[in-house]
């Protein structure tokens, strides 16, 4: 054991007037290591320097310093055992300075063939955090993977673009790490390979670039044999048909599909025929939907559907009965901390908007409606920005001067597309507003719900991308 750390714990022995056999009940280490230890017989692990170090009533760490002598082995290089446990500790619970120690030592190590064996240790210490559940602090791991393995075109590099995309979606920082996704995707493991697809086509999803969208769910449904994988790529590929104006009997094919994948899957169909209908304007269906979707403990789901149908259909009244009814779950939407449930309160509040403008609450109404396009416009999500601002164009005869200018404003703020459909008057200058974009989803309540599974058996599960595949949204 290194000099100053036993020196350190004898101080401790003396002070506390303990012998060996007292440390080892009070550290729960057999007696015979504690006598190795102290008579250097054996090199402590960093397990019993924890164990020793909380007998002490010390702070966790309070050694760490000390220890990494202890990670170099006779030739100095870094022990692999000793070196990753203490690289796994320090960056879990942030100890930046001996972790920074190690990681420098790694890079300035000269042998491309021992530096390539150090990166692909750490590579399995990210993998480990990030299977703990310890996906921050795995993420400096990887990007040191990604910038200081000697060679770029491996397995490990390529997984460490993978982790790095998947936790900065839906960020714009997501988006910029697709690129290093698709470079790489052809040195991941085949199975992680069908999970990545998966990931791509999501994020498109989340773009809403709905070529994109299509070409990669048809990829993976070439290339999956996985039941789960195969139903999602057929999801995505009716969601996308739907924006890319394909027909119905198209989506309704999609959709009978993967009804017959299992019996999870089937009842997903059941609603998302209705939502098909639905969507194209089959508005008709809307109780059917209503009563399969009741029975569900998501009920809120469906909730700005349903009320945007009732305003279209005229049942102003059914619309305000219905709001009274569920208000609970209306409320628990707007408390959410939850990105899809976020956005799926900005839907709410657009159908609430439609339905004052409809029933005599008209600025009331477009108050709501300009509100939210402010809101829309600030998450830059430009989709739903459009159809707030068509929906407002449409009650432009009810604007009085203030409601005007905050509509100029919002306008104005905007490119040159958007000016010149107040310009011209005319509501053709509108771009078709997409169908409505919360229909019953593929993707997770919490992303951070997901089973991940060890590399080293290339099972990279992606159980639960979605605990409400019905949800046509996207989450953290």
């Amino acid at each position: 054991m290194n000099d100053i750390l036993l020196n350190e714990f004898t101080k401790l022995l003396n002070r506390n007037k303990w012998n060996f056999r007292i440390l080892s009940k009070k550290s729960d280490i057999h007696y015979t290591d504690i006598s190795k230890i102290f008579n250097n017989k054996i090199h402590i692990s960093l397990h019993n320097l924890d164990a020793i170090t909380e007998a002490f009533q010390l702070p966790k760490g309070a050694f760490y310093k000390m220890y990494l002598n202890l990670c170099f082995n006779e030739r100095h290089l870094l022990d692999k055992r000793r070196s990753s446990s203490l690289i796994y500790q320090c960056a879990k619970y942030g100890f930046k300075s001996e972790l920074s120690y190690i990681l420098s030592v790694m890079i300035k190590e000269k042998s491309k063939a021992i530096r390539t064996k150090y990166f692909q240790n750490l590579f399995s210490i990210a993998e480990q955090l990030f299977l703990d559940g310890k996906e921050r602090e795995s993420l400096p791991l990887y990007e040191m993977v990604i910038k200081y393995m000697p060679h770029s075109a491996t397995e490990e590099v390529a997984i460490s673009y993978f982790r790095k995309f998947y936790m900065t979606i839906p960020s714009n920082k997501g988006n910029s790490h697709l690129v290093h996704v698709l470079e790489y995707i052809s040195y991941m493991p085949d199975k992680f390979q069908e999970l990545t697809i998966l990931w791509i086509t999501a994020s498109y999803y989340f773009l809403r670039e709905w070529n994109e969208v299509l070409h990669y769910a048809k990829k993976l449904e070439k290339i999956t044999k996985n039941e789960d994988y195969l139903g999602r790529s057929l999801m995505y590929q009716a969601f996308a048909l739907t924006r890319l104006g394909g027909n119905l009997e198209d989506v309704l094919n999609k959709i009978e599909t993967y009804s017959k994948i299992n019996d999870h899957y089937a009842e997903i169909a059941a609603g998302n025929r209705y939502v098909a209908l639905i969507d194209f304007g089959n508005l008709e269906v809307i109780d059917f939907y209503y009563n399969w979707l009741i029975k569900r403990d998501d009920l809120f789901i469906g909730i700005p559907r349903i009320i945007e149908c009732y305003v279209k259909l005229g049942r102003f009244k059914d619309a305000e009965i219905f709001i009274e009814k569920h208000q609970d779950q209306i409320e628990a939407m707007s408390n959410s901390s939850n990105l899809f449930i976020q956005h799926l309160y900005l839907e709410y509040r657009y159908a609430i908007g439609i339905l004052k403008c409809e029933t005599n609450n008209t600025h009331l109404g477009i108050e709501e409606l300009l509100k939210l396009a402010l809101k829309l416009k600030n998450a830059e999500n430009r989709e739903k920005f459009r159809k707030c601002l068509l929906a407002i164009w449409n009650y432009r005869r009810f604007f009085n001067r203030e409601l005007e200018e905050k509509y100029m404003k919002l306008l104005n703020s905007e490119n040159k597309t958007y000016s010149t459909m107040n310009s011209n008057k005319n509501d053709s200058n509108f771009e078709t507003i997409e169908k409505s974009d919360y229909s019953h989803n593929i993707w997770q309540e919490s992303k951070s719900d997901i089973a991940h599974e060890s590399i080293n058996e290339s099972i990279f599960a992606y159980n639960e991308i979605s605990n409400f595949y019905w949800w046509d949204g996207i989450t953290q």
